[in-house]
């Protein structure tokens, strides 16, 4: 991104961060605020500028799928998974999605049983259990604070903070929970930066966070979870990439430019694996 950073500490409050933490906000509520999310960031680090700015959310049947596993995992009490009929094209399933309360997720009977399959694996590790049941936990507090170097409104909602293990946690549905196949979404997605967008807001929210961690929950038979750390070596390269990119969008922001910074055309060379 022609960005020169070098790894910084996390600054001090003391060097006047603006600060907000709100519980039981809903999450439409939360995305109506502005600031910049790890989704923003991610967005642009791997792809473009142009492509944070145009980005919508999906209301796709894996993003139903992930909303529900959250809300068993992390919200059971609420009861916010609604079992529908079978066919999304029914009447009913439609009757039903208008009577929803806004964080709500309705499923098909299939779709349903699925959730629950894939909330019984992650529950079934108990190195994940034990976080997901903690008696310390905070769940989905919504985050807004301003960042001192970027001088950007940062956001974030964990799924899950433990102050007592200095860990923030993100449950994330998976084709492949495995150490090998994990790490690799991990590249591809961007979820690191995620990871280092997470602990670095919370921590200038006051909280006392170092490490970030993945509940990886497969969406297949058999269904396995397994409990992902980011590596102190990760984490200081994804927060160096971090503040790369905040720089990138707080230029944006000051120019108004948008682009995707690719040029008329590219001359493409033969890639090194060849």
């Amino acid at each position: 991104m022609g960005v020169s950073f070098s790894f910084l500490p996390t600054p001090h409050l003391s060097l006047g961060v603006i600060m907000e933490k709100i519980e039981n906000m809903s999450n439409e509520e939360y995305h109506s605020v502005p600031g910049i999310s790890s989704s923003a960031v991610k967005a642009v680090y791997k792809k473009s500028l142009a492509h944070w700015k145009g980005q919508k959310i999906s209301q796709s049947a894996a993003f139903a799928m992930g909303n529900a596993v959250h809300a068993n995992l992390l919200e059971p009490e609420k009861n916010l998974v609604v079992k529908g009929p079978k066919t999304k094209a029914s009447a009913a399933f439609k009757a039903m999605k208008e009577d929803l309360t806004k964080d709500q997720v309705l499923l098909t009977e299939v779709e349903f049983n699925v959730a629950n399959c894939i909330t019984r694996g992650a529950l079934h590790n108990p190195i994940c259990a034990k976080a997901l049941n903690h008696s310390g936990r905070v769940n989905e507090i919504s985050i807004f604070v301003k960042d001192p170097l970027s001088g950007l409104t940062l956001k974030t909602r964990p799924d899950l903070m433990i102050e007592a293990n200095n860990t923030v946690y993100d449950v994330k549905t998976t084709q492949d929970a495995s150490p090998k196949g994990f790490q690799s979404e991990c590249v591809k997605y961007g979820y690191f930066i995620q990871g280092a967008h997470y602990v670095y807001t919370c921590k200038l929210a006051g909280y006392d966070v170092e490490n970030f961690a993945f509940i990886a929950c497969e969406k297949a038979s058999p269904f396995l979870s397994h409990l992902h750390l980011m590596g102190t070596e990760v984490m200081e390269w994804a927060t160096v990439q971090l503040h790369k990119t905040l720089a990138v969008i707080a230029k944006a922001e000051k120019d108004e430019d948008f682009g995707t910074g690719w040029g008329d055309y590219t001359l493409m060379q033969k890639p090194t694996w060849l």
